[in-house]
């Protein structure tokens, strides 16, 4: 799976911003991002319909580049859109 990474700052996020992560997350299948000092994973789920969307409280990753498990703060599935699984945990 192709990963792309976007690095925010603690602004708000704007509609080009948005947009430009729901272009990755359809081209990709997956995107990551940092906002207001949390990390985003979101990706496409392969068993269910919809999106996974996990919440990171800090960036550290495993030797797979994976986001570390201990520092999961929320998470879930999202059954809606692109759009929607952007917003999800915002």
């Amino acid at each position: 799976m192709n990963v792309s990474v976007v690095n925010m700052n603690v602004a708000d996020m704007n509609e080009r911003r948005i947009n430009s992560f729901i272009k990755i997350l359809e081209d990709d299948k997956a995107v990551h991002f940092s906002y207001n000092e949390y990390y985003f994973e979101i990706f496409e789920s392969v068993t269910d319909y919809g999106y996974v969307v996990n919440v990171y409280s800090n960036d550290e990753k495993d030797e797979n580049n994976d986001y570390l498990v201990r520092h999961l703060i929320d998470g879930g599935t999202c059954t809606g859109s692109a759009l929607d699984a952007i917003l999800f945990m915002l």
